[in-house]
């Protein structure tokens, strides 16, 4: 098999297809880690921390879809988030388009989150791609993860 037939990993995020990427640096293009390797980069205020500053800040402005919506990310070695894309499928992971107007409002708030932890690989902080998916039911989140 040819081992250079494939320039990218799975996760990759295309920088030039990606949304707030202007400005975004990483500390090595070519060194993106998953988030759960090995110490796994997490937002700085804990997953609690997390899901309480999106849950006091998210308004259901009468939104019925259902479905999930996951936000794929970079957080580079400083603990700064960038290069964000968007995935919307139904609750049986088919694609699909969910209210435009909620992925917007909880895009804005997933890219307010400003602090992470980023990955420790050997002893050093690396950059490493990251991901939130909310789990909504007629407009509501019912789950947060990872």
């Amino acid at each position: 098999m040819d081992g250079n037939k494939y320039t990218h990993k799975v996760g990759y995020i295309d920088p030039a297809k990606a949304l707030l990427n202007h400005g975004f640096k990483v500390c090595d293009e070519n060194k993106i880690y998953q988030y759960y390797n090995p110490k796994a980069a997490t937002f700085s205020k804990g997953k609690n921390g997390l899901r309480k500053i999106i849950t006091q800040h998210y308004q259901n402005s009468g939104y019925t879809d259902s479905g999930y919506l996951t936000i794929r990310f970079v957080i580079n070695c400083e603990g700064e988030a960038g290069r964000y894309i968007i995935h919307e499928n139904h609750l049986d992971l088919n694609p699909t388009k969910l209210e435009p107007q909620m992925v917007e409002h909880l895009f804005e708030l997933t890219s307010q989150l400003k602090k992470w932890n980023p990955n420790i690989i050997k002893g050093e902080p690396k950059d490493s791609y990251m991901f939130i998916t909310y789990r909504i039911e007629n407009g509501k989140i019912v789950e947060i993860l990872p």
